[in-house]
């Protein structure tokens, strides 16, 4: 392993690093890296899943951490860094150092570096899923008008064309109301990010 995943790795557990400890039991972390894996998988994790994993967890009388979806957050960046590094990178050995010196229970690293070290699959499903995520390289819309008569009922669409980084192109119709909807969705966004920066500096300050 190279000292940049584990800086990397280090510098992103700044802000879980308080959550660790209360990562005692191996159960309910193979149901996180269940949660993880599905995540990668699938390219979507709902709410409901997290739920159903509670529930079961809490079914089989197991202890669940107060900061269960921090810890979640935590394990799957772990696995998301660890899948960026080429195979072979990432020692067993090193591995399991950070992770010690991370705060992870004996029984919790075995486990981890268990799953990491067959990560043929989860390598492809991460790959793939980083390209669905990526900002797309292009993106072009056009106004598709059909005029109207008798035999028909079409109304005026927006045509969205996504050129994603692999070159792939995927196309949306909407109707007018819905690219509207669009355009008021992104703005709150970029209005919820603005307001996050400000009180970010405003912490700094």
């Amino acid at each position: 392993m190279s000292s940049n995943f584990k800086y990397s790795l280090t510098k992103v557990y700044k802000n879980y690093n308080k959550y660790v400890p209360e990562l005692k039991s191996t159960a309910v972390l193979r149901t996180i890296i269940q949660i993880c894996v599905h995540y990668i998988e699938s390219k979507s994790c709902s709410r409901q899943v997290l739920d159903r994993a509670l529930k079961k967890l809490q079914a089989a009388d197991h202890e669940v951490p107060e900061h269960f979806c921090e810890l979640f957050a935590a394990i799957l960046q772990l696995i998301q860094l660890y899948l960026r590094y080429p195979k072979g990178i990432v020692k067993d050995d090193e591995l399991r150092e950070t992770l010690r010196e991370l705060r992870f229970q004996e029984d919790c690293v075995e486990d981890i570096v268990k799953v990491l070290r067959h990560r043929d699959s989860l390598s492809l499903s991460y790959r793939e899923m980083r390209n669905l995520r990526s900002p797309p390289k292009r993106l072009i819309w056009r106004l598709n008008v059909s005029f109207l008569n008798k035999s028909t009922s079409r109304y005026p669409t927006i045509i969205l064309h996504i050129q994603k980084t692999d070159g792939e192109f995927l196309s949306f119709e909407m109707n007018i109301a819905m690219f509207h909807r669009l355009r008021y969705n992104v703005a709150s966004l970029l209005h919820e990010l603005q307001n996050l920066e400000r009180r970010q500096s405003v912490r700094k300050s």
